[in-house]
């Protein structure tokens, strides 16, 4: 599977956000990076579908893609088996919801209700809802924020074993994680076009 983002054009008003990006997405890890207010998120949601594009043309994409967003997105009301089998539907197999709340540290998760779970068991149910997704497209941005760092890693472990096979874009500030998963890493500034 190849993805192919080609000459990608975004502004809002008179700001001009991506300027003619191309990219491609093999299969495994590929890191993006760059200072914030880039472009990062905007050519996430435009691989996604979420924005179109102002010009340009996107190939390749699967019609599954699962996604972690720098927001969370559980409903703080619903217990986090609710939360999974919402997102998930009839792809939802309790035992591997359990096996990985497990690699994430959460043993005791599935149980409680979101809204009480600090902010970093918030993120780790959020990556374990994109994980349990069946997409050969993961579309990560920052999915390890606020992590302290051996958490971090028990989730960059999940995430390679897990996405094995899979495309994934990952979204980071941090050069490390990229290292951490042999990714590919690329710096934003240098896809663009001067």
């Amino acid at each position: 599977m190849s993805i192919t983002l080609s000459n990608i054009c975004k502004a809002y008003g008179e700001r001009r956000v991506l300027r003619g990006v191309t990219l491609d997405i093999p299969q495994g890890v590929t890191c993006l990076m760059g200072p914030s207010g880039c472009g990062k998120t905007t050519l996430l949601r435009i691989l996604t579908g979420l924005e179109a594009p102002d010009c340009g043309e996107i190939t390749g994409v699967p019609a599954r893609i699962a996604m972690v967003f720098q927001e969370d997105r559980l409903v703080d009301s619903l217990t986090v088996r609710a939360n999974l089998r919402l997102a998930l539907g009839a792809g939802y197999d309790p035992a591997d919801a359990q096996a990985l709340l497990n690699e994430l540290d959460l043993p005791d998760a599935l149980r409680r209700t979101v809204g009480a779970l600090s902010g970093g068991m918030k993120r780790r149910v959020a990556l374990a809802r994109a994980l349990l997704y069946d997409a050969p497209l993961l579309v990560l941005d920052e999915p390890f924020k606020g992590l302290d760092e051996t958490t971090a890693r028990q989730c960059m472990d999940a995430l390679a074993r897990r996405a094995a096979g899979r495309a994934v874009l990952l979204v980071t500030h941090d050069a490390q994680e990229g290292d951490y998963l042999h990714a590919r890493t690329l710096q934003m500034e240098k896809l663009q076009r001067v």
